[in-house]
């Protein structure tokens, strides 16, 4: 043996302590079973399923990219759709100034119908009351003008449907 190695093993005394042996550090061996799937992925370049700092980076870079694009076309859509409604609106107010402006004019006409269906009435009335009274005033003329031409000398052939036709009217 060498020189230095032969108080390797005799134990150290630290002071006005009582001799005791420290024990040696030995760690502690790991038996690799040659089955074990971690190692052979070790020497295959296959990765673990958990990817390095390099590939997280693009991943989140891809995925930051991709929700870039989302929310580009989200706002673009939405800038549409404000268009849109704004638009609508627009056209909105234009159609209900429209709808009251045609109720007014729905409810005016309304109103000169029933005044033309009043006037109407009154007039049918007015004309069927004098109906009658047409009758009985042609009637009259009638008998007057059979007087007329008795007096001047002709003789008036009277038919039984006109005699009796002259005779109901009062």
């Amino acid at each position: 043996m060498s020189a230095g190695c032969d108080y390797a093993e005799e134990p150290i005394l630290l002071g006005n302590m009582p001799a005791q042996p420290i024990e040696a550090y030995s760690p502690q061996q790991t038996i690799v079973q040659p089955t074990d799937p971690s190692v052979a992925r070790r020497f295959t370049g296959e990765s673990s399923g958990t990817p390095d700092a390099v590939q997280s980076a693009v991943m989140w870079s891809d995925k930051y990219e991709e929700l870039v694009g989302k929310y580009k076309a989200l706002t673009e859509e939405n800038m549409s759709l404000t268009k849109e409604k704004y638009e609508l609106q627009k056209k909105l107010l234009l159609m209900d100034d429209e709808l009251k402006r045609t109720r007014q004019e729905v409810e005016e006409a309304n109103l000169f119908m029933q005044e033309m269906y009043a006037e109407l009435t009154q007039w049918k009335g007015d004309v069927l009351g004098f109906r009658d009274e047409i009758r009985l005033s042609q009637g009259a003329q009638l008998q007057a003008l059979t007087k007329i031409l008795r007096l001047l000398g002709a003789e008036v052939a009277e038919s039984a449907a006109a005699r009796t036709a002259l005779e109901e009217r009062p």
